[in-house]
């Protein structure tokens, strides 16, 4: 009996290290300095699929991957904190999804829990990913989309690189 009293003792004790961990992995106001845009193009294409509803040039509206319209970061005037917050909570009742795993099962999104949603205005979730990988995301974001005006073949050919042949004809000449 005092054997299986130690026990669960010990596991009580590894959950609150393991839950205190994983909330000191939280930050609320990450360093965006360290933050890699190449490393952030591989999210923005792949790990968040944010190209799906902003495209390839970020504008919301071309794209060969485009699936839905999605905002047009290419004018957005969030900055560095803005943009994460608005990728780590997404925005409720719309189509941009949350990237952080813990976003509404603590009160890290404005003090909101799930429960506090309706069914039609409950936050989509998205593909999760870390905070070093948004730190990464909005480095790319600032370097590459934002205040970048028309997409260009330029642009384009650096974003698609080997594939470009194909998906930048479009642009040629403008």
């Amino acid at each position: 009996m005092l054997q299986a009293l130690k026990l669960v003792a010990f596991g009580a004790l590894a959950l609150l290290c393991l839950n205190s961990a994983v909330q000191a992995e939280f930050i609320a106001k990450p360093d965006f300095t360290q933050g890699d845009a190449e490393k952030g193009k591989l999210v923005y294409q792949r790990a968040g699929l944010c190209v799906t509803c902003h495209g390839w040039p970020g504008n919301g509206h071309d794209g060969v991957m485009l699936q839905r319209g999605g905002a047009n970061l290419r004018e957005t005037k969030l900055d560095a904190q803005g943009l994460y917050d608005t990728i780590r909570c997404g925005i409720p009742g719309t189509q941009m999804p949350y990237h952080d795993s813990l976003s509404y099962k603590d009160d890290r999104c404005n003090g909101l829990l799930m429960t506090d949603f309706d069914a039609g205005q409950r936050p989509i979730v998205g593909k999760t990913f870390g905070e070093h990988q948004m730190v990464d995301l909005i480095a790319y974001l600032e370097e590459y989309v934002i205040g970048h005006g028309k997409p260009t073949y330029e642009e384009c050919t650096l974003y698609f690189e080997t594939a470009a042949d194909k998906a930048c004809t479009y642009l040629k000449g403008n």
